[in-house]
Order: C-alpha cells, then sequence, then structure tokens
C-alpha cells in the first residue's frame, strides 16, 4: 500500500470537560507534565457564572513543543441549536498567541441534557486539532466529567513518501461516553451510553466489563461482575447498570468494529466511574396494602389487610431484619416482619424456546433459538404487616399508607401493564411514556396516574405485570435502549412500582396472578411482592426451584406431590398452583380472586415430571379428565365454589387472568380462539352447564390487550330449567402492546351459538351450547368495515345501592374522556351504551 502523509503523522490529544457551579476538574492532555503557556495564572473564565447554570472547563498541553495559536468552540444542545451563553458568544474563539497550552473555563451554561461540543485548535506552522463529544449534561452545582478524543496533524516541510502494509482491523472507534447519573442507591440502575465509528457502522460491538463487582450490566446472563456484550448493534450502545452492593467500581468500555472480540482491542478503551450508595435505614423503594381473604387453608374468615413494603438497606450485622418501621394508629413504631431478604446469589432459571413462545429472559440468537438464561437478582428485601382490623392510619417511612374502608363503593380495574420486551412476539418503546405517541409507546405511568385522580376506594389488577422478557433489540427504532429485562427487581420496578406508584399509593389493591408470573417467567417476583400467602422458605412457592413448577411427580403427570414441606399451608407442591381466596368488597359485593397462570398449555413449564418439553401446541400437554392439570384445576374449583357458596351476596364477583367465555386475536388466516380452551371443560366438569359457581354475576379478566364487554343470553340446564350466565368485563388495555381487532363480525361457525355482544376492538363470543340467540350488533351493520376504538385505557366500577342495586362500569381512554359506560344487574345480565364495535374517538359519543 502506498501514501503519502504530513508529518509528524496522527497525534492524539484527550481533552476533558467539567460541568457544575463554580468547579471545574482538569485533566492533563500533554504527554507529560502540568499545563503550561501564557495562562499560568489559572484558567481564563468566559461567560458569567449564576446560581442555576454549570461551567465547562478546558485545559490542552501540545506534546513536542508545538504551539496553539487560538481555540474555536461550539457548544451546541439537543436540538442542535447554539446554547445561549451568559455573557459569552457562542461560537466563540479563545486567542492566546503562541501559547504551549490553554486553560479556559466557559462559564453560565444552562443546565441540560443532550448538550454536544466541537472544538478547533489551529497550530502554528499550519497544523489544526479537532474533536467533539455528545450526550453531554449540564447540572447545576453538579460535576460531570467528559473527554472528546482530538486529531491533530502539523504539516512539515520535509513531508515526503511512506509506504503502509495495512492489515485489516476490526477495532472500532469509540467517541463518547455518558450516564445518566454517577451515583445512585443500591437498587438504583443508571445507563451508561457510549458512541463509536467505525468501517462498518452496522458492525460495532461494545464490551463492559467492571474493577469491582458491584452491580450487573444489562447484557449479560452471568449476573453480578459479568461482562456485558453487545455485538454489532451499531453507532451507540445504552447499557443498563443494575447496583447491587454498596461501592465504587471503574466501568471499562472497548470497541469492536466486527467479528473480532472487542477485548482484543485494548488501544480503544475508555473509562467511567460508577458508585453504589448504601440505602439509607428505615427508607422504602416503595409501600402499599394488599387485601385477601379466606382460601380454605388459612383459617382467615374474612378481610385482611397486609402493608407490604420493599427496601435496598442492608443492615449491619449481615441477617439482622433490615425492614423500616410501622407505625400504626399513631402509636409507637414496630418494625416490620421480614418476607424475602435481599439475594443475588439464585441461580438462572432453565427457560427455553419453542415456535410461537417467547424465549423468557434469554439472549435470543438471530433467528430466536434458545438462549441462556437470566438469573433474577434480588438486592432489595420485601417486607409486610398485618393491618388490624379498624385501622385508622398506618405510616411506613413516612408515607401515610392507603387504607381498607368499610364500604367501598368505587374499584379502578387495570390489567397488563407492563412492558413488552420479547424477542418473538412484540417490542415496546419502553422509554416513551405518552400514550400519544406514534412509537409504541408504554403508557402505564400516564394511566395510573389518571386512575389514582378518579379517587377510588380499591383497586383490583387482573395480571401480567412484567413483559421485560428480553433485551431491548437495536436497531430496530424502538426507544428502549438501556431499559432493564429479565424477571428481577430492577425490571419489576420499571414495570409496576414506578409507573404505578400513584395508583398504589391511591387505595388497596386485590392482586390477580397472569401468566407472565408464571414461575418461567416473573413468578420469583410475584411470590416476592404480591402474592398474599406466607412466603415459603422451603422453596416450593417462591418459584426459585423449577423443580416444583408443576404439582407432579410421576411421568404422567396424574400422580400429586404431597410429601413437600408446608403441603398442608399451600394445598400443592407448586409454584404454578394457588388456592383461591374471597374478599368482601361491601355488605352487597364479594369476589372470588382465583389463579389461571398456568392454564395457557403452551406456558408450562419445563419440568421432568410432566415427561415433556416446553410445547408447541396444546396438543402436547396432557390436559384430559385424568391429567394432573385437570385434577389440580378441578380441586381450586370446588374450593372456590365453596368459599363463594358458603353466605353469597347480591353481586359475586369473580377475578381471574384469561377471559373464560370469550376469544384471543389471530393472524389471517388462522380463527380467533379461546385463549384457554383446556380450561372451560374443567369449569363445566365442576360446576355442570354454569361454569362458574350459580351464583357468581359478573367474571373480571385481563389477557387480551383491550376493554370487552359481553351480555350473555340465557342458557338451559340438563333438567330443563334457564340460567344467566355471568356478565364478562375484559380490562387488559393499561400498557401492553393492543391487540389487533377481532374480524367483524365473527363468523358464525366459530361459535355455537353466538351471543350478545359489546366490545371495543374486538367482538368476543363464548362458544357453548347452553347459549341460545343470535349475534346482535345493531349500531354497525353486519359486514361493515368501520373503524374500532382500541387504544389504552383503563376501566372504573362504581356501586349504586339503589333500588335497584347496580354496578355501573365506565371504560376510559387515557385522556380521561368516556369510551363506554355498562350497567350490571344482580341477575347476571349486562346492558352497554354502546353495543357492538365503538366508533373511534370524535366519531361517536363514546
Amino acid at each position: 500500500m502506498f501514501a503519502r502523509m504530513t508529518k509528524p503523522a496522527i497525534l492524539t490529544v484527550a481533552l476533558a470537560a467539567a460541568l457544575g457551579t463554580g468547579v471545574t476538574s482538569l485533566v492533563n492532555c500533554s504527554s507529560g507534565g502540568a499545563p503550561s503557556g501564557t495562562n499560568k495564572g489559572g484558567p481564563i473564565l468566559i461567560g458569567t457564572p449564576t446560581a442555576e447554570t454549570g461551567n465547562v472547563g478546558f485545559s490542552l498541553t501540545l506534546p513536542g513543543g508545538a504551539q496553539i495559536n487560538s481555540v474555536t468552540y461550539t457548544l451546541l444542545n439537543s436540538a442542535s441549536m447554539p446554547v445561549t451563553i451568559s455573557g459569552a458568544v457562542n461560537p466563540g474563539m479563545v486567542s492566546v498567541s503562541n501559547s504551549g497550552s490553554i486553560d479556559f473555563q466557559l462559564g453560565g451554561v444552562p443546565a441540560a441534557t443532550g448538550n454536544s461540543l466541537s472544538i478547533t485548535a489551529s497550530i502554528t506552522g499550519g497544523g489544526t486539532c479537532q474533536g467533539s463529544a455528545s450526550g453531554i449534561t449540564v447540572n447545576v452545582g453538579a460535576t460531570t466529567n467528559v473527554t472528546v478524543q482530538m486529531l491533530c496533524s502539523l504539516p512539515g516541510q520535509d513531508a515526503g513518501n511512506l509506504f503502509v502494509t495495512g492489515t485489516t482491523s476490526y477495532c472500532g472507534t469509540w467517541t463518547s461516553l455518558s450516564s445518566t447519573s454517577s451515583e445512585v442507591y443500591v437498587g438504583e440502575s443508571l445507563v451508561l451510553t457510549a458512541t463509536a465509528t467505525g468501517g462498518n457502522p452496522s458492525d460495532l460491538g461494545y464490551t463492559w466489563t467492571m474493577s469491582n463487582p458491584i452491580g450487573a450490566f444489562g447484557a449479560t446472563t452471568g449476573g453480578v461482575g459479568a461482562q456485558g456484550q453487545d455485538e454489532a448493534v451499531g453507532p451507540s450502545d445504552p447499557m443498563q447498570f443494575f447496583c447491587t452492593a454498596p461501592g465504587t467500581t471503574t466501568v471499562t468500555l472497548v470497541v469492536d468494529d466486527g467479528p473480532q472480540d472487542a477485548g482484543a482491542c485494548s488501544n480503544n478503551t475508555t473509562t467511567t466511574t460508577v458508585i453504589c450508595d448504601a440505602y439509607p435505614s428505615n427508607q422504602v423503594e416503595s409501600a402499599w396494602v394488599e387485601l385477601t381473604g379466606p382460601n380454605g387453608i388459612n383459617g382467615f374468615t374474612g378481610n385482611v389487610a397486609i402493608a407490604r413494603a420493599v427496601t435496598a438497606y442492608a443492615p449491619t450485622p449481615a441477617g439482622a431484619n433490615p425492614c423500616p418501621t410501622i407505625t400504626i394508629n399513631g402509636g409507637t413504631a414496630v418494625q416490620m416482619n421480614l418476607r424475602a431478604a435481599a439475594t443475588t446469589s439464585l441461580a438462572a432459571r432453565t427457560v427455553s424456546s419453542a415456535p410461537g413462545v417467547t424465549a423468557a429472559a434469554v439472549m435470543a440468537s438471530s433467528n430466536n433459538a434458545p438462549g441462556p438464561g437470566k438469573p433474577a437478582l434480588f438486592p432489595i428485601s420485601s417486607c409486610e404487616y398485618p393491618l388490624p382490623s379498624g385501622v385508622t392510619s398506618a405510616v411506613v417511612a413516612g408515607q401515610s399508607l392507603p387504607l381498607p374502608k368499610a364500604n367501598p363503593t368505587k374499584i379502578v380495574v387495570i390489567g397488563d401493564t407492563g412492558c413488552r420486551l420479547q424477542t418473538d412476539n412484540g417490542t415496546q418503546s419502553c422509554n416513551d411514556p405518552n400514550p400519544n405517541s406514534t412509537d409504541t409507546p408504554y403508557p402505564f405511568a400516564a394511566i395510573a396516574a389518571a386512575a389514582a385522580a378518579q379517587n377510588p376506594d380499591l383497586v383490583l389488577h387482573v395480571g401480567d405485570y412484567a413483559y421485560r422478557d428480553n433485551e431491548c433489540p437495536a436497531g430496530l427504532g424502538f426507544n428502549c435502549g438501556g431499559s432493564p429485562w429479565g424477571f428481577g427487581w430492577d425490571t419489576w420496578e420499571a414495570d409496576l412500582f414506578t409507573p404505578g406508584a400513584p395508583l398504589l399509593a391511591a387505595a388497596p389493591w386485590i392482586m390477580t396472578r397472569g401468566n407472565h408470573e408464571q414461575c418461567n417467567r416473573a413468578g420469583q417476583g410475584w411470590y416476592r411482592f404480591l402474592d398474599t400467602q406466607s412466603f415459603d422458605t422451603a422453596d416450593v412457592h417462591t418459584c426459585d426451584n423449577p423443580a416444583y413448577d408443576d404439582p407432579g411427580t410421576s411421568s404422567t403427570a396424574t400422580v400429586a406431590n404431597t410429601s413437600c414441606m408446608n403441603y398442608s399451608v399451600y394445598g400443592n407442591c407448586s409454584g404454578n398452583w394457588n388456592n383461591p381466596f374471597l374478599v368482601q368488597i361491601n355488605p352487597s359485593t364479594q369476589i372470588v380472586v382465583f389463579d389461571t397462570s398456568d392454564a395457557k398449555p403452551q406456558s408450562q413449564a419445563l419440568n421432568p415430571s410432566f415427561g415433556m418439553t416446553l410445547p408447541t401446541s396444546s396438543t402436547s400437554l396432557p390436559t384430559g379428565s385424568g391429567s394432573l392439570f385437570y385434577t389440580t384445576y378441578a380441586s381450586e374449583l370446588t374450593i372456590a365454589g365453596n368459599l363463594v357458596g358458603a353466605a353469597p351476596l347480591p353481586f359475586n364477583l369473580w377475578s381471574n387472568h384469561h377471559p373464560i367465555f370469550g376469544y384471543a386475536t389471530a393472524t389471517a388466516p388462522a380463527l380467533p380462539a379461546n385463549p384457554i380452551p383446556a380450561f372451560p371443560p374443567i369449569m363445566n366438569s365442576v360446576f355442570q352447564d354454569t361454569y362458574f359457581p350459580p351464583s357468581i354475576n359478573l367474571a373480571l379478566h385481563g389477557h387480551t390487550h383491550d376493554y370487552q364487554a359481553l351480555d350473555f343470553a340465557p342458557g338451559t340446564l340438563d333438567g330443563g330449567a334457564t340460567f344467566q350466565p355471568a356478565a364478562t368485563l375484559v380490562s387488559g388495555n393499561a400498557g401492553d402492546i393492543l391487540d389487533t381487532a377481532l374480524p367483524y363480525p365473527i363468523n358464525n361457525s366459530l361459535t355455537s351459538p353466538p351471543i350478545s355482544v359489546a366490545t371495543v376492538g374486538t367482538v368476543q363470543q363464548f362458544a357453548t351450547s347452553d347459549n341460545g340467540a343470535p349475534l346482535q350488533n345493531t349500531n354497525i351493520p353486519s359486514g361493515s368495515t368501520a373503524p374500532v376504538d382500541n387504544t389504552f385505557g383503563y376501566m372504573v366500577l362504581q356501586f349504586n345501592a339503589g333500588p335497584p342495586a347496580t354496578w355501573v362500569s365506565t371504560e376510559y381512554r387515557t385522556d380521561n374522556s368516556v369510551r363506554d359506560v355498562c350497567t350490571i344487574q344482580t341477575n347476571g345480565t349486562m346492558s352497554c351504551a354502546s353495543w357492538g364495535i365503538i366508533p373511534p374517538n370524535g366519531a361517536g359519543v363514546y
């Protein structure tokens, strides 16, 4: 290879900028020695600092006696416009007249994020130095170090020829490294963002390491202290750093530009410092109240309110109770009970992938092949304390908890609230909370705030809290870079506790478990945070041990395991099955909460007891009348019937995650189908013809990501008598990607016969011989292609004492405009303001 070059070739100089108020951090950029030149008396100050601004400081020294004539700077904001600097011009120039170094500050820089800086220095003899940095944050009163890599060329009179033998290099060049913060508490995350250039930008890869194992990188399945690596992700890499222990660590980044491992590119390295602060005592990440009640085993005779809290405080000595204190009714503060201790040493769960089934928490390859599992990290402890009946105040860490009311009349109903990051099943822009955005936003924070403003007495969550199974994919345009993923605390915090904070503070919650809280998904967090039974130290009802995922002990999965510790406490030896429980809402209304998290056949966990791998279709799972799947659910349905049948009230509600009478969407030519087709036959075997316990008059679900209201024609019992099927409401549109609309009208071949339906975004029908009248959608002509109003929202149930007593459901959009209103009678019938497909916003009353 032949090349003509100037002399002395290329000179690389590092420049550092310090940001803050009245503070400058200077980095020596010469080959040795302190800065020298015409400004030895201290840095030149350009601009006028104020109490609300920061400074940008520069120090540059050239080796070899080279002289600087001037330095030109340009500071741009995130919109690529020059930043207005108090008392200074921008762009601007500093003239130093043949100095060996330059040392100056820009004062009065407004606090902002996303700034960029470019610098050009002229050198005697016609040479120049150029460099830039982006992603700069200026904080009032804080200092951030920003490194600019500058390339200098100095032509000489004796320039000649140079013959170079070239070899292929796969080492990219990093151009900037920024952070959302350099210091956070244990249990919290920050995001490091690197940018780089290379010959093939799409091949750029980033390898991250830490000197002190006090956290975990997002792009790793190795847990605490392990290397994080993103390959072929392009010119930018946002990397989560999750603090799991107090201390300071040096994070090192190496960039590559091709198939070579970045570890071979030792000459292209940069570092930054991350500090993880110890969490303060008697402080909490979150605190809330849950309601539970009798479940056939626990001996409860009425409602039980449980105060819960999460803290990252680690006491000394190790093993002491880390929980905060709780003050009840203004009395003496007492320490909450430890429910589940902090741990970052849980083994990675066994996970796998099959066609049509999400590869849960794996680093999947480009063809969605199985990858290594990611261990769930919980550097936080969960705490609890039972609240006495009639409690009037409860304060945890200075936070007043919402308390149960004697006669609740307003209930917020939400479901499917997490943000979807699933390699083979959809991606959301988890960093975009604006529900009106067009980049598949994640609106749960806005919905939780709107619902909290309704001042509810109670919140019912119908399941699916956490969806971030996989790392945010690079290069696809989704705004989710640096998002936590997997099933540890960082994901639970991002999907529930941070966006849902206003609603957690507004009222007590009733928690329903969804299929995303199965043991081979987010089940470990479910048991630590939300399950209402006591935490099982024998690791059966924790989801920590895959051997206990399902209740079978034989290869045919027909023999129940009753030998595990605490069997009598939990009803079975399985982390995926739980007894139902009953909560009385008010003197006229009670609700049964039922766990169908494992009722979807393709969601079954890997378990040798079942004698199978993760199935690709329902036919590969034994669900017939002789299977353990069948008999376990039949036993729990019997318990549910006994709970509600012991003392029926005028309104007897039912909550489980999957709609029992309904259809999930499907991509043509596939037909819509029941979400859990193996489950209704079990219900029918326990409650012949009625499916639900006969006294149930309203069923509440999620799972399908839309709003649905279903009213049913009377059915006929075997003896010829008639019965009214329970009305059904579905509220699954509060966070996750919305479902596509079902066809209108649904082909009658899908139901036998169809029934009367009110719905938004879909048309749902219950396929059973017990229902008679044909489909009635009078607002929209048959075959209409009218648009649908399938947008994010939430539901509010309002009780009216009457007479007659009714519950009125109002479905709200994210802007709190009303989409639909339905009235539910004690006989199980429901009438809605809009039957059929509801027109879009602005097209009608609703």
